[in-house]
């Protein structure tokens, strides 16, 4: 084993016995085969995971004993077909080169067969070379056991578990204190373990500044993982799920266009249709029970709308529009009790006495509104509220006045003039029903209900002229959610109080009285026992693991098990039959996403791709939704749904609402939604729901309902499916939208034409419009004037009209690279003009100017993608070979040749388009060349045999490329991130198909041929001679299908749609005393920009 494997497995206690895995039998292939072989076994010993599993009696394996992957298995049947037309039982090398002259392959052959034949011994130790055939028997083993074919496609590799493991390990066997924590020697230890030999003292210093990131003097584990990892990071702010970001952006949405949005998100919100305001408006529980149901509401509620009138002072004295303090000061007036003749008038014809609301401010009519009712009911319960009905509430206020101005705006407009008359409305339905108010007793609920819809329209004016941001849209939408949110906490908890009269029951109560349930464990397995084997499982509410232990001995690779309660999560991993394939953490299932995040040392689970594309492929939830409200109930499907994998199942069992309806007694079964029912016997509680309650939830969470069964034991069991990803695009909820993955997005297919490849001037080229121009013109020049540059630049810094073309000509542009022909080449932008001064050019303003114009339309396109490498990159030569020694150099950094690929290496990040800029040319060579991937890939699916086509659609590794300039490995962090076995983990995980194809006319290209050399050289894995054959006839049919092979001249925009269309760069030269070669290149994510469009058309 390599020398960092041997000191590592020196360094600390290895895997027992029992565990260890085993060797390959010994054979006829050669050592360095052998060793190959044994690399990755080595690195999953060593991180304590089960190794890839070989025959049982360590024989050649048959036909029957191998289990491949579907794509194999077709690519082995469709060559078992062929040789049947050919008279053959095996492939000899007759036949071989009967394949490539069925495929037109005019490349040197010499050799090909010989490696072929290398690529069957390398799997199979007893493979005899000298009979120079391949069985079909042979060829599965080579899918089966090759590390080449099979470590990428085994979960363990390609989900991030072993690399996971691996640092880990690192971590522990280097934490030789056992606290948790590394400190200066124990760093010291790691790197010489990691390296195999002694470190000097500078690398040790270097790399412990480096590691311990909040610079307390030691290094935890949290540290040492993202330090070693450098996994892509997961959306986990408080707007992530809750608008598309096309909504946020000045660029894709005008500030009326977004406070529309916001209203419709505020409006369909739970905190203005909760089923308890639905029942109270039609008095659901009864005369006496929904007036004193209501009258513990408006006792409630007089805690924290008594602010109400300082909110609109402070506001006040922020705003800085007179016309704005106008409006406020006439709603504030009312607010005082001073009405206009005509209000005072209309209270007079509703019977409202004018003497009763004159001169008197709401507050005073809301506090003798409450003392009314009390009187009536002849009680009272303002002195007995407990905090925790109003608490998020008020913490909601509190947080939202920290942001000044716009937190102010929110609390007045979004979560109170807004929907307060809907609100009000429902509370007075209630009140006359159930108590026969008259309308001059009810003049408080009516003023308002009249009053707030007037308020809202005078400060929507407002909020649209203080929206002008990206980030001053995202404080008005985080501030809307929280007190939205805060609203539904507030009806949530007013049921519990009403549930138990005197009893203050708190979260803390609720995990410790929910008890998971066995008894119908059986009927969940067996509705879900055909997706158990090799799935990774979410079981959630696992209570002590017992319904997670039954899923691993039926087949399941991996659960995860996620309990409320503390205790039975101790208990659980404290099992002695738990196995290294059952994790459990506790927590709040209503997070569950945010959880699982930040969990993941706990788990085993790799941040990145997996948690937006999908993570498991199979859900349980035994019992769980009888302790959550409707309202979690509801948050924690729709975590569900964004964590399972396209087409995966979630699998729920609750007691049967018939049930909770006896248990209630008297209660109305509607109206006993979400009251609190205590079970005598078992002690524990449960919320009470309709069947209508399960099924709205996984509708609106866009779930398919594929069986319910109702048992005799009353438990009602629910099987729900998430849609396959080419159906995902058709859901319908505007959640789905907004919960919505570039990664899980296959672009459209998109072909070219004869007649578009035949002239591409007339199909690509788009000049730029007059007006388009004078708007980037002024826009740049204004923002340089100012000293703004593109890192700073946020589109409303300009005027609101400033870019009223752009934005017409971005939509075309965009339907273009997304719907039509996937390129444009855009022409006519004069960079000189930026130029300071008429007679000669300032190059340096030119640059910058050019910069701020053309970041300025890609961002009106898509929006910009700076998370790797900045929003703008410079493309040129900084005399770095990209194709020498040196590890981790770009290609657009150097000026060699870059041949057909799309932009993007990892796994874990896409970028739907991408754009170049040409501020000068080269001297000699680098013309830019285009040509369709989804051309090329019908054309190869017409005459490749399976057995090639299979290598561009099956995971193949890819090198890493690390976030930065890509000039090297130019400090510690990436060095120690590079270290061969990391590196070789990180390669293995960083797998994925070539050509990613839909059944329904989607597909993604990712291609670059020296990544995927250089990757299968780093983990020592010979590159499959199939896989070779097939990337040359890729690269020959997209040459083929070249239509443009051009410089692009000074001012030239090539924009390309990532996923469809390939490019490639001549190499060039730069010749002294000339301007070298200078291009400009932007990522956009452009899909959900368009998701959002077609939503409004």
């Amino acid at each position: 084993m390599p020398p960092s494997y041997q000191t590592l497995a020196s360094f600390g206690p290895t895997a027992s016995s029992e565990e260890a895995v085993a060797q390959p039998p010994s054979g006829k292939a050669s050592s360095l085969q052998q060793r190959r072989s044994s690399t990755f076994a080595d690195l999953l010993e060593l991180s304590g995971l089960a190794p890839h599993k070989d025959s049982s009696n360590g024989d050649e394996l048959n036909s029957s004993s191998v289990n491949i992957g579907s794509g194999a298995q077709a690519a082995v049947d469709d060559m078992a077909l062929q040789l049947k037309f050919w008279g053959k039982s095996s492939l000899d090398e007759e036949v071989f080169n009967y394949l490539l002259d069925d495929i037109g392959y005019t490349r040197p052959r010499y050799g090909l067969f010989d490696s072929f034949l290398q690529d069957i011994a390398s799997a199979d130790p007893n493979f005899d070379v000298s009979s120079r055939t391949v069985s079909i028997e042979n060829l599965r083993q080579m899918y089966y056991s090759s590390e080449a074919y099979s470590i990428p496609e085994q979960a363990v590799f390609n989900n991030g578990e072993a690399l996971m493991s691996f640092v880990e390990t690192l971590f522990r066997k280097a934490d030789v204190t056992g606290d948790n924590v590394l400190d200066f020697d124990e760093v010291k230890q790691f790197l010489r373990c990691l390296l195999g030999s002694e470190p000097s003292q500078e690398l040790v210093k270097d790399s412990f500044a480096a590691l311990d990131v909040d610079g307390d003097g030691s290094v935890n584990f949290e540290e040492f993982k993202s330090f070693m990892l450098k996994a892509n990071t997961n959306d986990t702010s408080e707007l992530s799920g809750v608008f598309n970001e096309a909504i946020l952006s000045p660029s894709h949405t005008t500030d009326d266009e977004f406070v529309t949005e916001l209203e419709t998100y505020t409006k369909e919100h739970r905190a203005v249709n909760h089923h308890l305001l639905k029942n109270l408006a039609c008095a659901a529980f009864g005369q006496k029970e929904t007036a004193d149901l209501l009258l513990r509401f408006l006792s409630a509620y007089s805690k924290f709308n008594s602010n109400f009138i300082s909110n609109i002072n402070t506001l006040l004295e922020l705003l800085d529009n007179y016309h704005h303090i106008e409006v406020l000061s006439e709603n504030l007036e009312e607010e005082m009790g001073q009405y206009d003749e005509e209000t005072l008038v209309e209270c007079e014809k509703m019977g409202i006495k004018r003497e009763s609301v004159e001169g008197i401010p709401h507050r005073q009519l809301f506090v003798e509104f409450v003392e009314m009712l009390e009187t009536k009911l002849a009680r009272s319960y303002a002195k007995f509220m407990p905090d925790y009905i109003c608490a998020q509430l008020q913490q909601a206020i509190e947080e939202s006045t920290k942001h000044g101005k716009l937190g102010l705006l929110a609390i007045l407009y979004f979560g109170s003039e807004l929907i307060v008359p809907e609100i009000y409305s429902s509370i007075l339905d209630g009140l006359r029903l159930s108590m026969g108010l008259t309308n001059e007793e009810a003049k408080f609920l009516i003023l308002h209900i009249d009053m707030d819809k007037d308020h809202a329209d005078a400060l929507r004016e407002i909020i649209v002229a203080n929206c002008r941001t990206k980030a001053e849209r995202s404080v008005l939408v985080k501030c809307t959610q929280l007190l939205l949110d805060a609203r539904v906490s507030f009806y949530d908890s007013l049921l519990k109080y009403a549930s138990f009269d005197t009893a203050d029951f708190s979260d803390k109560d609720r995990s410790a009285l929910c008890l998971a349930d066995t008894t119908c464990h059986p009927i969940v397995l067996d509705m879900c026992r055909d997706r158990i084997s090799g799935s990774t499982v979410l079981d959630l509410g696992s209570g002590d693991g017992c319904l997670s232990r039954q899923l691993l001995s039926e087949g399941a690779t991996k659960t995860v098990g996620v309990d409320m309660n503390s205790a039975m999560v101790e208990t659980a991993n404290a099992h002695p039959a738990k196995s290294r394939s059952e994790y459990y953490v506790a927590g709040d299932v209503t997070q569950l996403k945010h959880l699982l995040l930040s969990t993941t040392n706990q788990t085993n689970l790799m941040p990145g791709r997996q948690f937006d594309v999908g993570l498991f492929d199979l859900t349980v939830a035994s019992t769980l939704f009888n302790f959550l409200s409707i309202t979690e109930m509801e948050k924690c499907f729709c975590d569900v749904f964004s964590l399972l994998k396209p087409g995966a199942e979630f699998v729920i069992s609750v007691s049967h609402p018939f049930k909770g309806g006896k248990d209630a007694g008297s209660r109305n079964y509607f109206a006993n939604r979400d009251r609190l029912v205590e079970h005598g016997e078992t002690k524990t509680i449960s919320y009470s729901k309709t069947l209508q309650d399960y099924i709205d939830a996984a509708l609106s969470t866009s779930f398919e309902i594929m069986q319910i069964v109702e048992t005799r034991d009353f438990y009602l069991i629910l099987r729900l499916r998430k849609p396959d990803r080419q159906q995902s695009r058709q859901l319908k909820r505007r959640s789905s939208l907004d919960h919505a993955s570039t990664l899980s997005m296959l672009p459209k297919k998109l072909t070219w034409s004869k007649a578009a490849i035949s002239h591409p001037q007339n199909a690509f080229y788009v000049n730029i419009p007059s007006d388009v121009k004078e708007e980037l013109y002024k826009a740049a020049l204004s923002a340089y004037e100012d000293q703004i540059g593109v890192d700073d630049l946020c589109t409303g810094y300009f005027p609101a009209d400033s870019f009223m073309a752009l934005r017409r000509f971005a939509v075309s542009l965009r339907n273009s690279l997304l719907h039509e022909t996937g390129v444009v080449l855009l022409k006519g932008l004069d960079l000189d003009t930026f130029s300071a001064h008429s007679n000669s050019v300032d190059q340096e303003q030119v640059v910058a100017c050019s910069k701020l114009a053309y970041y300025l339309l890609c961002n009106h396109i898509g929006d910009v993608d700076g998370s790797a490498r900045g929003k703008l990159f410079d493309v040129k030569n900084t005399n770095i070979n990209a194709m020498g020694s040196k590890d981790n150099v770009l290609f657009s950094v150097s000026d060699c040749e870059a041949n057909w690929h799309t932009d993007g290496a990892s796994k874990d990040k896409v970028y739907d388009c991408v754009g170049l800029m040409c501020i000068n040319q080269a001297s000699v060579g680098g013309k830019s060349k285009l040509s369709n991937a989804c051309n090329a890939y019908d054309k190869m699916q017409s005459f490749l045999p399976k057995l090639m086509l299979h290598e561009l659609t099956r995971p193949v590794p890819r090198d890493i490329l690390e976030n930065g300039k890509g000039r090297g490995n130019e400090n510690v962090g990436t060095e120690l991130s590079r270290t061969e076995s990391i590196l070789q983990l990180r390669i293995s995980y960083n797998s994925y198909p070539i050509y990613d194809v839909s059944e329904e006319g989607r597909m993604r290209f990712r291609y670059m041929r020296h990544w995927i050399e250089t990757a299968h050289q780093k983990v020592n894995w010979k590159l499959p001679t199939m896989l070779r054959i097939a990337m040359d006839v890729l690269d020959d049919t997209l040459s083929e299908g070249c239509c443009f092979h051009e410089r692009l001249e000074r001012g030239d925009i090539l924009i390309c749609n990532n996923g469809i269309v390939s490019h490639g760069r001549d190499a060039f030269e730069d010749v002294p005393g000339v301007a070298p070669r200078h291009l400009v290149r932007a990522w956009m994510q452009c899909q959900k920009v368009d998701l959002y469009q077609s939503s409004q058309r």
